[in-house]
């Protein structure tokens, strides 16, 4: 994912420069397990990304290679902007929510495409950046590049979300297609891993746990729910069989495994589990790696967004229209 953006960053220069009058520099790289970097100038993101893929690291770069922990390069990095893009712990949202806490603090605007500290913590870090009066973005944490937190704040002035369902796990989703052409799970899980997107222990996709982050962090930002993952009402499809799908498809019908947020006596309620759907759902044609999300408004009515077999680019995306909007933001004075 940040090899991506860099890659990103690269392929826009040149328009940035010209339609934006912007020159991005990258002055600190901070990694797990791959090496990090801080400098007082733009490093070379081609030499880096050169780096990364002949050595696979990023400690032959130069004396501008660090053993500082990402807290302390925060802390020294003379940048304007962070971005957090750490994987995601179900168990805590960290060390994202710190990486997050500590770069508001400083003065930094941040964008993030970790659901974690959405999920976990929203509240809190939205205070902390209101009363530093910085930014803090984070599109790219429920659909990749698709707009969803930015199609509410900048297009629906005015309305209420009432309550918000999707298909937002693209690994489960993708699953229970290929069951339904007859493949076993095991078989499906394996050729998700194959094609590069569902991890070695798939748990956090069949078991929904990655679904619950995300519609956690939607129901936190969207309807104030201050909830986290735990709160979820979880149940994935590792019990789903092929005789279940088999069954449902008989009947004119297929499994998804649906997340929603709905409003019960004024508290968020949050749910994660398969569900039988007919032609009629608007779900019913978001198959592979598709996602789509429901938004249903006072005003609006619901409002359906569709994205189509993502790749690693849309999340780059996310990161990037984010990081673009931050600059806007800069530029008139103005927080969101």
């Amino acid at each position: 994912m940040g090899q991506e953006f860099a890659r990103l960053l690269l392929r826009k220069r040149e328009w940035l420069l010209k339609m934006k009058g912007l020159d991005v520099e990258v002055l600190a790289i901070a990694t797990r397990s791959k090496g990090s970097l801080l400098s007082k100038k733009a490093l070379d993101l081609e030499r880096v990304l050169k780096g990364l893929e002949t050595r696979g690291d990023l400690r032959g770069y130069g004396p501008e290679v660090t053993d500082m922990d990402p807290l302390k390069i925060i802390d020294e990095c003379d940048a304007d902007i962070m971005v957090e893009l750490t994987t995601l712990n179900i168990e805590s949202g960290q060390p994202a929510i710190d990486h997050i806490s500590n770069a508001l603090q400083v003065g930094l605007d941040v964008i993030t495409a970790n659901k974690g500290p959405i999920a976990f913590a929203y509240d809190n870090l939205r205070n902390i950046a209101r009363s530093r009066n910085v930014r803090f973005r984070f599109e790219g944490t429920v659909m990749d590049g698709t707009p969803v937190f930015n199609l509410v704040e900048r297009t629906l002035p005015g309305c209420e979300v009432l309550g918000v369902s999707g298909i937002l796990n693209s690994t489960s989703n993708f699953i229970l297609d290929e069951m339904a052409h007859g493949e076993s799970m095991d078989g499906a899980v394996r050729a998700a891993q194959r094609r590069g997107f569902a991890e070695a222990d798939p748990s956090m996709d069949i078991d929904g746990w990655d679904a619950s982050a995300k519609i956690t962090a939607l129901a936190n930002v969207l309807m104030g729910a201050r909830a986290t993952p735990k709160d979820v009402d979880r149940k994935g499809i590792r019990g789903i069989t092929q005789a279940d799908i088999a069954k449902a498809a008989a009947a004119g019908m297929k499994y998804k495994l649906v997340a929603e947020a709905t409003m019960d006596h004024s508290k968020v309620r949050l749910t994660v589990s398969p569900q039988i759907i007919g032609p009629e759902n608007p779900f019913w044609s978001v198959d592979g790696t598709s996602s789509a999300i429901t938004i249903r408004t006072d005003l609006m009515g619901d409002i359906t967004v569709v994205e189509t077999n993502p790749s690693i680019t849309q999340t780059a995306y996310a990161v990037f229209s984010d990081l673009l909007l931050t600059v806007e933001s800069i530029r008139s004075g103005t927080v969101q």
